[in-house]
């Protein structure tokens, strides 16, 4: 413990460092439609995207393993929104400790993917190695150097993964970068998502049903899966800044309304 917060400390002065008035060109939304959103839960509700959403092994969680409740974030280390979302993110984790937090890279279409995606790579990695703890110190130093120089380069991401200790081969991993579609990309994809910050609060208890199970209570399961989108925020008029709150708003208020 005392040597990751050590290192973040280390990467956190580093961010600051770096600091520069540059930043990417804003990405424009496309909005989602009420039936685009009602269909996203249509094809949540099959076992197989189920278990991809709750169960893969490799995907960085955060919380109770037996929490009732998942919050499934769909995120891109290269976007601006995507770390203030992030800064929401953590304090949440610590206002509703009951939940289970799950943490899907999907790098946007809309930008060159290969450094979210090799940071991505290296998060999962840091997972795999240092479970929750060491994957919330990376998640929060890459941010921070999204924050601090307005985009994300394959040496910020290689400098905090030195400072943090997590032990990958680079040449490996780059080269999948370049290459290879992340499969939790592949998932947001599936389930009809355009781009990343977009949540998903669900029952974890959906991951141990059958087809049959959830064709039968198909009605109340579909009421209990809530999709939560930034683009809802973006037609309010709201900044990166404003989107994050928003979000971390309605993410706790549909807890709230679950634990009930």
């Amino acid at each position: 413990m005392k040597k990751i917060l050590s290192a973040i400390i280390g990467v956190s002065a580093l961010a600051l460092v770096s600091c520069s008035n540059k930043s990417e060109p804003p990405v424009a939304p496309e909005a989602y439609t009420q039936t685009q959103a009602n269909g996203f839960v249509e094809t949540i509700v099959t076992p197989v995207v189920i278990n991809e959403i709750l169960n893969d092994p490799k995907t960085p969680t955060f919380g109770p393993k037996d929490a009732k409740q998942a919050v499934v974030v769909f995120f891109d280390f290269g976007c601006g929104t995507c770390a203030q979302i992030s800064k929401q993110v953590a304090k949440l984790t610590k206002e509703h400790p009951n939940a289970k937090f799950i943490f899907k890279a999907y790098p946007s279409p809309k930008r060159d993917a290969k450094v979210p995606n090799y940071a991505s790579l290296i998060a999962s990695e840091a997972y795999l190695q240092g479970g929750s703890e060491l994957f919330m110190a990376y998640d929060k130093a890459i941010f921070d150097q999204r924050i601090a120089n307005g985009k994300l380069t394959e040496s910020d991401v290689d400098g905090v993964a030195k400072q943090l200790g997590i032990d990958f081969d680079k040449k490996e991993l780059l080269e999948k970068a370049k290459t290879e579609e992340l499969q939790t990309r592949k998932l947001g994809k599936t389930i009809g998502f355009k781009g990343p910050h977009d949540i998903i609060i669900m029952p974890t208890k959906l991951a141990g049903m059958s087809q049959a199970e959830l064709n039968q209570n198909a009605d109340s399961i579909k009421k209990d899966i809530f999709v939560i989108s930034h683009r809802d925020a973006e037609k309010k008029g709201l900044d990166s800044v404003g989107i994050a709150k928003w979000e971390g708003q309605e993410i706790t208020r549909t807890l709230n309304k679950v634990g009930k």
